[in-house]
């Protein structure tokens, strides 16, 4: 792809500070490009820049995977014929959006790929009107999010250090399962009870766990992971299977794919969208298949 005007927006705070420390590595390895750099000083403010972006070829996400989230809805608020490409850094802490496209984790490798890669349209969630580039979970899950974004304000922790230690700090805390609805695609709803539901476009989430291994965002489905309720001895039993994708052949596991999911609830239920952490009655999702353009490495599958 031959890149003209490329626009970086950079959330200097990211893993700590350390993504704002990356700068003049940043500027450095692209000098040879034609850019600008704009930092985010808010949440909301990435969406804010990209939603305005539409004048340039490549916008690119420097920051976590909250970062890209808020690029990809700023992106996705314009007329799809003048929609610029996204692109990935991977300088926050999570970096799941960069492990489901390929993008190395190595800074100067990532860079490459901006010059050098090539374009893919890949699949996007949306759920309640939010969309989303890697998962939407409902249930415990949420806490162990909220958790995580609570531990990220006063601790040093990252990627899956910080969420393995909030899913512990939660498992025994606030260990619980949740009443819910679910219809799949234009199935029958079903009342049921679950530990979590997760609804994914890409294999990770939370800094690395494989909670779906075989998810693609080049498919044009979900995968979904549903658990059933268990008690803490089962939950930590089972731990070390769902972080190296092993868990998918257990009993209280259930694997699908679909391309809508309702979710419904008698009372308000704690999702995470990209990290996002909401509470609602009712989540509608559904797959918008090769929604958008990203720039993946030349040699991505």
């Amino acid at each position: 792809m031959q890149v003209n005007r490329m626009l970086l927006i950079v959330n200097p705070v990211a893993r700590h500070g350390k993504s704002g420390q990356m700068l003049p590595v940043i500027r450095r390895l692209l000098h040879h490009q034609p850019h600008e750099i704009v930092l985010t000083n808010q949440m909301g403010h990435a969406f804010e820049i990209a939603s305005q972006s539409s004048k340039y070829d490549l916008v690119v996400a420097a920051g976590g995977d909250g970062t890209v989230h808020e690029v990809l809805n700023g992106l996705m608020s314009i007329p799809e014929e003048e929609r610029p490409v996204l692109g990935v850094l991977p300088t926050g802490s999570g970096n799941d959006t960069c492990r489901t496209l390929g993008v190395p984790f190595d800074l100067s490798e990532a860079i490459m790929v901006l010059a050098t890669g090539r374009t893919r349209r890949f699949d996007i969630g949306v759920c309640n009107g939010v969309h989303f580039n890697n998962s939407f979970a409902a249930g415990f899950d949420a806490k162990v999010t909220a958790k995580a974004v609570e531990l990220k304000t006063t601790t040093q922790l990252s990627g899956i250090s910080l969420y393995l230690t909030a899913l512990l700090n939660t498992v025994f805390r606030d260990l619980q399962s949740f009443k819910m609805r679910i219809t799949f695609d234009e199935q029958a709803p079903v009342e049921t009870e679950k530990l979590i539901i997760a609804v994914t476009n890409g294999p990770t989430y939370g800094g690395g766990f494989r909670i779906t291994p075989d998810a693609s965002p080049f498919d044009g489905v979900f995968d979904v992971c549903t658990i059933d309720p268990l008690s803490l001895s089962q939950t930590l039993m089972r731990l070390p299977f769902v972080i190296f994708g092993k868990h998918v052949n257990m009993k209280p596991v259930k694997m699908s794919r679909h391309t809508s999911v309702l979710i419904e609830s008698e009372t308000p239920l704690p999702a995470q969208i990209d990290g996002e952490v909401f509470l609602e009655d009712r989540y509608e999702i559904r797959i918008l298949p090769a929604a958008i353009e990203c720039m993946v490495p030349k040699e991505s599958k």
